[in-house]
């Protein structure tokens, strides 16, 4: 079975084109709204789809709490049912076309891959209703993630479909809340061994509805990447004078 993992903050305007079109869809999949208490009522439009088509869960949170941590909590959900296999996350804004699944899922069924990431640097994908300005933001900010963690071209879009044995690895490993939980996800999963590939995604900019970003919350995402770096660098340090440590304390036994 495959769980679609969905944050929502104040998606009314586009939850019900977005579930028309994830039920129109060939396979059986199970969809999990994470809520963070939409004014707007998405929740209860959602729950209303749920009655009509039973295969839709609502998780509602007391309010914006990040989306990393709605991901984080809508895949716990998923993964507390034995049938779960695959673990897929996107948007809710029609940004991310739901005919890609199925090719998402396709390339998760290569062995050891852990992570399929929708990209939009790499050949066939693309960014459509974004200005210049926009795209050279979002592209710097997987470069430096691709420099600094040796990453792949994309790990900021969250059109994902997780393994279960990787969906796992982030539930119990990352901690973090905010859009640094894309970055913080993808290393945990490289870490734990198992591999991340990418598959070309054309991305399209809403077009009902606000955005959620924010400039501060862009310059709080390149603090919290370059802090998560320097943690990384400093355990790394740590261990270097750990065995050198050992090495020389040997030698001397010897």
């Amino acid at each position: 079975m495959i769980y679609i993992v969905i944050p929502t903050y104040n998606e009314a305007e586009n939850i019900i084109s977005l579930i028309d079109k994830l039920e129109a869809l060939e396979g059986d999949y199970r969809i999990i709204i994470v809520d963070d208490n939409s004014p707007d009522g998405t929740a209860e439009i959602v729950a209303e789809l749920g009655q009509r088509w039973g295969n839709i869960l609502v998780h509602r949170r007391p309010g914006k709490l990040g989306i990393g941590s709605a991901i984080r909590e809508g895949m716990e959900r998923a993964l507390s049912f034995p049938d779960c296999q695959n673990v897929v996350t996107m948007d809710a804004d029609l940004s991310h076309n739901p005919q890609d699944i199925p090719r998402l899922l396709k390339a998760a069924e290569e062995e050891d891959v852990g992570l399929i990431q929708g990209s939009r640097y790499i050949k066939g994908g693309g960014i459509i209703g974004w200005n210049f300005r926009r795209k050279l933001q979002s592209r710097i900010a997987n470069l430096i993630t691709k420099l600094l963690f040796g990453l792949p071209n994309e790990v900021t879009t969250y059109f994902r479909v997780y393994s279960r044995e990787s969906a796992k690895v982030v539930v119990e490993r990352v901690s973090t809340h905010k859009y640094e939980f894309a970055v913080a996800s993808a290393l945990a999963i490289k870490d734990h061994g198992l591999k991340i590939r990418e598959v070309p995604i054309v991305f399209v900019n809403r077009t009902q509805g606000k955005s959620k970003l924010k400039t501060s919350d862009a310059l709080v995402w390149l603090a919290l990447i370059f802090k998560m770096f320097l943690s990384r660098q400093l355990n790394r340090v740590d261990l270097v004078r750990f065995l050198k440590f050992c090495l020389v304390g040997g030698s001397g036994i010897l």
